[in-house]
């Protein structure tokens, strides 16, 4: 294992307002040792079929491309 690898991050979820488009705008900056790593938007409308949740808008680095779920929580975003 990489020392790099045993390393905890610092994480931090800057709110921010995101114009989505849509009523959905109460965003999340997701940082990880001052870097933007992903953009998580709030869900809460009921016209959407996957639910209410927080949802990742934009991933970046490591993240870019994945398909993540809707998450329930920010706290289970963060893991």
């Amino acid at each position: 294992m990489d020392a790099r690898d045993n390393v905890e991050a610092l994480l931090m979820l800057q709110p921010i307002a995101v114009d989505t488009g849509s009523p959905n705008w109460e965003g999340r900056l997701f940082l990880a040792n001052g870097m933007l790593i992903a953009v998580l938007v709030r869900l809460d409308t009921p016209e959407y079929e996957v639910g209410t949740g927080w949802f990742v808008e934009a991933a970046f680095g490591r993240l870019f491309g994945i398909s993540a779920p809707i998450f329930d929580t920010l706290e289970e975003a963060t893991r």
